[in-house]
């Protein structure tokens, strides 16, 4: 199945923290593995800032830098992770069921869509 972008959303009461003992494994499952010992270092900064915020129980960063092939957002509006690539592709569906794994390994509640991003919609509109 090919797809823009996996939203996986948690509870209305769900608190940032119980995200403490998945995020690291997601976030190795999301970014690539870099040779460039600068990206790598990047990418290192990155996690420990998103591993900060989820002590505090507030929500992570993401990651959104410019070249990676994929993104994880975080709507400021709503308790939703966003895996996003952007181009419809079968890794999408494929990195959106392993970090369903990671969470129900977690026991960690959530729901699952695909494509609900607004620039999605606004393109499939347009056809």
């Amino acid at each position: 199945m090919k797809n823009w972008s996996g939203h996986i959303y948690f509870d209305p009461k769900f608190e940032w923290s119980k995200l403490d003992k998945a995020f690291q494994e997601i976030f190795e499952h999301i970014v690539e593995q870099k040779k460039n010992p600068e990206d790598l270092q990047f990418d290192q900064v990155i996690l420990q800032l998103n591993l900060e915020e989820i002590k505090k129980n507030k929500k992570p960063i993401g990651y959104i830098k410019d070249d990676a092939r994929y993104k994880l957002v975080f709507p400021l509006d709503r308790k939703e992770m966003i895996i996003y690539r952007g181009v419809v592709s079968e890794d999408v569906h494929e990195k959106t069921e392993e970090v369903e794994k990671i969470l129900k390994n977690k026991k960690i509640k959530y729901t699952v869509d695909y494509d609900k991003m607004l620039l999605y919609e606004i393109k499939r509109s347009k056809k």
